[in-house]
């Protein structure tokens, strides 16, 4: 059985990890644009300066378009079109650049006056083959997932379940691919802002360690060393060796559901916590939630309390969501409404705790340790939960 997860997006991740105030190092950058085959409408440049996600807009006039703003350093940014389409993937620098975009070409793109750009694009010249295959993938599984749509049970439903398996192994086999090659670039290029990028990646991935993160993160040149990207990382760092088993859980005060005041060391000495990162729109994370009930109610006599956290960004949406799974039982706490106004967020819980994808479970035992976490829902993660609860309750 495989594990089902909700991943967020990396770009909020970096925009969440830390926040500032607008820094007056910030240096101008303008960007000069052509595309082929529209004239008019409107092009979007998104990005993040000073840790503030920026969409800008720009009018298409006789198939050119120009930006300008203000960034720290080489920056990752993405170009969209109508609907948010995106039409490409760049590194935009506080200088003078140009870029030629080809809507006939799926995020193809030519772009000068980015050092940056030139790296990154070195990179996805080698992968390309991979995501070709993964894209040939996706289209196929995309066409079968229709017909299992229109296909009454039977055993041609059966075989077109079947294929759809073998094409989820295929593209997972693909996928795997492209870490060896941007482990590669990562290891030869350490003074690249695109390594910056590439580096957490791996270790989320468990590609690479922690260890090996911090090692390669402190091999890397000074410069980006001491880029404004870099305290991301080291953020990042933080909070994973926060979360991880065996340390003590970091202590955390927020105001629940129904407006009482939670804090993790309430329960020190009295109750096993098991902390759940969740979200209303994330199906896994709903999946879970019957088998999360079916244990509050076994152990909580026992001294078992739940904590849920959610990442919804629309309190109303989480509010029905608890009412629909009839979690209101347990305690509630809602830490993601401000993120779309930034900074998103300056409670505990997100200062504190590192989670890549949801749901994200950990269980703290009476003396505030962590001594479980797991990512992901499936059968084996019900019974990983069930076995850990057995050995503390059960006795």
């Amino acid at each position: 059985m495989k594990t089902f997860l909700c991943s967020f997006l990396v770009i909020l991740i970096l925009i969440c990890s830390c926040t500032s105030q607008p820094d007056k190092n910030s240096k101008k950058f303008t960007l000069q644009g052509e595309i082929n085959s529209q004239d008019t409408g409107i092009i979007i440049l998104e990005y993040i300066s000073d840790s503030t996600l920026i969409n800008d807009t720009a009018k298409i006039e006789n198939g050119k378009f120009l930006f300008t703003g203000r960034i720290l350093e080489p920056t990752h940014a993405s170009l969209y079109g109508r609907k948010y389409l995106e039409l490409a993937r760049i590194y935009i620098e506080p200088q003078m650049m140009k870029i030629s975009i080809f809507k006939d070409k799926p995020l193809g793109s030519k772009m000068t006056g980015s050092k940056t750009q030139t790296e990154y694009d070195l990179l996805t010249k080698t992968e390309e083959p991979i995501h070709e295959r993964l894209s040939m993938l996706k289209a196929q599984g995309i066409i079968i997932n229709d017909s299992i749509k229109n296909s009454k049970d039977g055993p041609a439903k059966l075989l077109l379940e079947k294929k759809i398996e073998e094409i989820d192994s295929l593209w997972s086999e693909a996928r795997d691919e492209l870490y060896p090659i941007e482990l590669k670039f990562v290891l030869e290029n350490p003074k690249s802002f695109v390594t910056l990028d590439y580096l957490p990646r791996l270790e989320s991935r468990e590609i690479i360690s922690l260890d090996s993160l911090k090692s390669i993160f402190n091999r890397l040149d000074n410069s980006l060393r001491k880029s404004h990207r870099a305290k991301y990382i080291t953020e990042d760092i933080r909070k994973k060796e926060n979360v991880s088993i065996g340390n003590q859980a970091p202590d955390f005060k927020a105001t629940e559901l129904n407006q009482q005041t939670v804090t993790l060391s309430q329960f020190k000495g009295k109750s096993i916590v098991l902390l759940d990162f969740w979200a209303s729109w994330c199906v896994p994370c709903r999946q879970s939630m019957p088998h999360i009930r079916s244990i509050y109610k076994k152990y909580h006599p026992k001294g078992l309390d739940v904590i849920a956290v959610s990442v919804d960004e629309k309190r109303n949406a989480w509010i029905e969501a608890v009412k629909q799974d009839s979690i209101d039982k347990w305690y509630n706490i809602l830490i993601a409404e401000k993120w779309p106004n930034g900074p998103w967020t300056n409670d505990d819980i997100f200062q504190n705790y590192y989670y890549t994808a949801i749901p994200e479970q950990f269980l703290i035992d009476k003396n505030g340790k962590i001594i479980y976490r797991h990512i992901g829902y499936s059968l084996e993660s019900e019974e990983l939960l069930d076995k850990q609860l057995s050995q503390i309750f059960d006795k």
